[in-house]
């Protein structure tokens, strides 16, 4: 019998002092993750499906599902897009689960990874620190990138579902739908509405956003267009007034963009992915702004490029990658830009590679005369402009990575 129910905040709550007093846990803590980008989609993915799954599974256990955002705690402020997402949802970033609270990975007291099990959700192998300790420990996961083979193919009572979306978000509404609904109906009073309404908020935010209001016909899903349908019905019934999904939208876009104030190097590392493949190591920033702006954060260009160098060599990469995305105050409609960087001799033949293999399909064309490209010193740097603009770094990460295997 699922534990009863309760609102967002006292669950999330609930969850954080579940782990701070993980020392006393006779049975296994089951942590709900998303990527280590912690974008809205994987931060929001984590909430929504870690609360509907404590309050709905059918489990005779009582698992009480802890989301944990794949970041420290200070870095939630590099993310203003949560703001209006969690304003709405009545929570706060210091409500959230994250990295921090979790026992130091490199002290002898962190976790044993046989008192935990990891359900991933907008990813489906576990990366990084946490990876190189718990990835045997995966027991189910939901996602909308490519296959990685990682997750075991039966996990019994968990999800797991590796399928194309807008959003993993909406993979989530269409998983944990018939539950919700089901727990909805034991309870028609107004309380269960409001917490309804903050749940459907949470999870209708990285929809919006991903497939920028469903007029993204490229990222645009039925389980994305579903799932707006699905939770603007609780929003509705919830707040008890009309809802207008495209301001939502507008809010958070806006708040997304919110970024002048922060350094290059937080606006490398607010949105970055890191992957190992042949023994090359690839980091890929995704920036909301264009290579203009990036640039001006520095008073030279080689201002910029030390910084780059030092960011890569804090991360031991062999490629650096920034790609980035505008649309404000550009006439010329919605942009994206891929800057590349290869720091070491694999990282240069590996982006020889791509740039033969992948400038066609991606519509590469050389961005402002050439003017941050170089192959001096046994390094290899290039900047494009990137025409087909539908392609993210959902599908230009597999392209680099591709390059990297022999």
């Amino acid at each position: 019998m699922p534990l009863p129910r309760v609102s967002l905040r006292s669950f999330l709550s609930s969850a954080k002092s579940a782990l701070h007093n993980a020392s006393q846990q006779t049975s296994p803590l089951t942590f709900v993750i998303g990527n280590e980008a912690a974008d809205l989609d994987s931060l929001c993915s984590a909430v929504v499906l870690a609360y509907l799954r404590t309050y709905t599974s059918t489990s005779p256990a009582n698992t009480l599902y802890i989301p944990l955002s794949s970041i420290p705690h200070t870095d939630l402020s590099l993310r203003p897009e949560l703001l209006p997402v969690l304003s709405r949802a009545n929570l706060k970033p210091s409500d959230l689960i994250t990295l921090s609270d979790l026992p130091n990975l490199s002290h002898p007291s962190r976790l044993p990874p046989e008192k935990t099990k990891w359900i991933l959700v907008d990813h489906n192998a576990l990366l990084g620190e946490l990876g190189k300790i718990y990835s045997g420990r995966v027991m189910g996961c939901i996602d909308h990138h490519d296959e990685e083979g990682k997750v075991p193919k039966d996990c019994g009572d968990e999800p797991r579902i590796v399928r194309k979306s807008g959003s993993c978000a909406s993979l989530v509404v269409e998983y944990c739908r018939e539950a919700w609904d089901t727990v909805s109906a034991k309870s028609n009073d107004s309380e269960t509405a409001k917490w309804n309404a903050e749940l459907a908020r949470v999870a209708l935010g990285p929809v919006l956003i991903d497939t920028s209001n469903l007029e993204n016909e490229a990222k645009t899903t039925p389980a994305d267009v579903e799932a707006v349908k699905y939770l603007e019905k609780w929003i509705t019934a919830g707040e008890g007034e009309g809802f207008d999904a495209k301001s939502y939208y507008k809010e958070i876009w806006t708040a997304e963009r919110d970024v002048e104030g922060l350094s290059l190097t937080d606006l490398l590392r607010k949105d970055y992915k890191q992957w190992s493949e042949g023994g090359v190591s690839l980091g890929v920033s995704s920036v909301v702004k264009d290579m203009d702006f990036l640039l001006s954060k520095r008073e030279t260009r080689e201002e910029f490029f030390d910084t780059l160098k030092r960011f890569s060599q804090e991360r031991d990469l062999s490629i650096c990658s920034i790609m980035t995305r505008s649309s404000a105050n550009n006439e010329n409609g919605f942009q994206r830009e891929l800057f590349v960087w290869g720091l070491n001799d694999k990282g240069v033949q590996a982006l020889k590679k791509f740039e033969a293999e992948s400038s066609n399909s991606l519509g590469l064309e050389i961005w402002k005369e050439g003017s941050l490209d170089s192959e001096d010193g046994g390094l290899w740097r290039k900047c494009w402009q990137q025409k087909k603009i539908e392609n993210s770094r959902k599908q230009v990460a597999p392209m680099l990575r591709s390059s990297m295997t022999n």
